[in-house]
């Protein structure tokens, strides 16, 4: 009798939410009736048995007539405005409009140039007509570029600002992580200096660069003076501050740990790069380019390269998978896996570097590649033992329906987080919760996996390092493999286009998670969602959030509209 009591008064509490549900995800605040249902769900999922537990798994299963389809076109266009509707009219990019429990109402130098990339990919787009030529969107284009012209003259200021990093003299000031939004200086306790913010920055403002030399226009803001200026003034001394600090240690792009990280150094990698190739090619258009400055950026990308690969232990190859934090392994701490090790791929790949660039002094191209491609086994490992590990971490993932076969439609997306011994819930330390960015981030890699493949028309190889990963996907998997250790699906073959087709819906399985989870009404999307409930919690409106999905959608209209998929 006390558990039918117990039943009843659960069921209640569960109704009454669900009355609340619309409320509570449009305002994203954990209410003191839903801080109580929490904990009744969480209650629940500790003490009842699995059959009794799956009468409370419908908790999310509100009724959502949005197709997948339409929400796509939606968010297509709303994640652009939200991320705008997060910059101030000075130009600070507020990482959430979130002032308390927790306060993100500052400027990350990493969160601003990973959102105003994303902005310049859509100016890009418009200008390739990938983006319809509308009024809307003209004015939108427009808005846009005076937006990252405005940053470009934000971020010299808050380059020359002292802070508790250093100073802009010495260089070591550019490694400051965040600043207050009125363009002081953030002089509290934080995790610093962050090494990943200035290589991300001038990753930034040479894609602008790209895209200047793509219209055929110049910096409409006088301010900016010319290329010269942003070159020299900008985006050198951030070049500088990778080739002085590469290996040295940092904080983590969550600001936790004092260590090397993937990551980071893979952004680092990414900036050298880019930055030889622009000061090479400008070397005779702008003053103040000389071969001294242009061989320290290619000796330093060779050595820094040497070091991802080899000494920094990034690759234990008994776990066969990348380590984030190498540190953290060797101490017992943490087991390797991270979605940080995706982003650093994605955020280094995004489009075939030797087709977009032309190059002088490169005599060797393929070792000018950044290593750890999309398609690379350790890459794809990693993200495929996350997705394992959180699959059964979080109660909102458990999927009680869902077969236990090789069946590829039994194979779908769930919730990712940051890394599988996270704590930090949002507001607190207690248990970590999926992101919306780290899921946005799984179903981007797989897009880009499947452009990659289709682009060099590359033959899918399966082997024995990398057929967890791809086998769900494969037709009578287990059939072919009896004949042979290793499989090559032919490109373009009819096995290849079915594995292709697979994996895409994969891909699209991580995106109608962030759909069930976001506010369906506006698709505000906050920084995380509970592990136990499904719904918001952390900072509200999120920019990376936004950032990241439309990152995703993008990376998959190209899939639909090149190749057809």
């Amino acid at each position: 009798m006390r558990f039918d009591l117990s039943i009843l008064f659960i069921t209640i509490c569960l109704n009454f939410h669900s009355v609340l549900a619309i409320d509570l995800v449009s305002n994203y605040d954990l209410t003191p009736i839903s801080q109580i249902f929490n904990n009744i769900y969480q209650y629940v999922s500790r003490t009842l048995n699995a059959s009794q537990f799956k009468s409370f798994q419908f908790l999310k299963q509100v009724t959502d007539e949005t197709s997948f389809t339409d929400w796509l076109n939606f968010q297509r266009s709303n994640t652009i405005h939200s991320i705008i509707k997060n910059i101030l009219p000075n130009g600070a990019i507020v990482a959430s409009p979130s002032t308390s429990d927790p306060n993100y109402y500052y400027q990350w130098t990493r969160d601003s140039a990973l959102s105003i990339k994303t902005l310049i990919f859509y100016i890009q787009d418009y200008y390739n007509s990938i983006i319809p030529n509308t009024d809307v969107n003209s004015i939108l284009n427009k808005k846009i570029k005076e937006i990252v012209e405005l940053y470009i003259i934000h971020n010299y200021y808050l380059q020359r600002l002292p802070n508790r990093s250093g100073t802009f003299e010495d260089l070591s000031g550019l490694g400051e992580p965040k600043f207050n939004v009125d363009m002081t200086a953030f002089d509290e306790n934080w995790g610093r200096p962050q090494r990943d913010g200035p290589a991300l920055r001038s990753i930034t403002i040479l894609e602008f660069i790209h895209y200047l030399n793509q219209t055929e226009t110049e910096f409409d803001d006088q301010k900016l003076k010319n290329r010269t200026f942003v070159f020299n003034e900008i985006i050198k001394p951030d070049l500088e501050y990778v080739i002085k600090y590469w290996d040295q240690k940092g904080f983590d792009l969550w600001e936790e740990v004092d260590s090397i990280h993937f990551y980071t150094e893979m952004v680092q990698l990414k900036a050298l790069q880019l930055g030889f190739v622009w000061f090479d090619y400008y070397k005779d258009k702008i003053e103040g380019v000389d071969e001294t400055f242009l061989s320290d950026l290619l000796s330093t990308f060779y050595k820094l390269k040497s070091n991802i690969n080899n000494d920094f232990n990034f690759i234990n190859h008994e776990k066969h998978h990348i380590v984030e934090i190498p540190s953290l392994l060797i101490s017992g701490e943490r087991g390797g896996l991270d979605i940080a090790t995706t982003l650093g791929v994605i955020h280094t790949h995004e489009l075939d570097f030797l087709e977009k660039y032309s190059f002088n002094n490169i005599h060797d191209l393929q070792s000018f590649r950044i290593p750890f491609q999309v398609n690379n086994t350790y890459v794809l490992n990693s993200l495929k033992f996350l997705i394992d590990d959180m699959q059964n971490r979080y109660t909102i993932n458990h999927n009680p329906n869902q077969p236990k076969d090789n069946d590829s439609a039994s194979i779908i997306g769930c919730g990712l987080g940051r890394y599988p011994e996270d704590i930090y819930d949002g507001h607190e330390t207690s248990e970590g919760n999926p992101w919306f960015l780290a899921t946005s981030t799984a179903g981007e890699l797989i897009y880009q996996l499947i452009f990659n493949l289709h682009k060099f028309k590359l033959n899918l190889e399966i082997n024995e390092l990398n057929y967890e990963f791809y086998k769900p996907f494969i037709k009578n998997y287990e059939t072919n493999k009896q004949y042979s250790k290793d499989i090559i699906l032919k490109y373009n073959s009819i096995d290849f286009n079915e594995t292709i087709t697979n994996l895409f819906k994969y891909g699209d399985s991580f995106l109608e998670v962030v759909k069930r989870h976001s506010n369906k009404e506006t698709g505000n999307m906050s920084e995380q969602f509970n592990r136990y409930t499904g719904f918001m919690q952390g900072a509200k409106e999120l920019t990376w959030s936004y950032s990241a999905l439309w990152n995703a959608i993008r990376w998959r209209d190209k899939l639909v509209s090149i190749y057809g998929i």
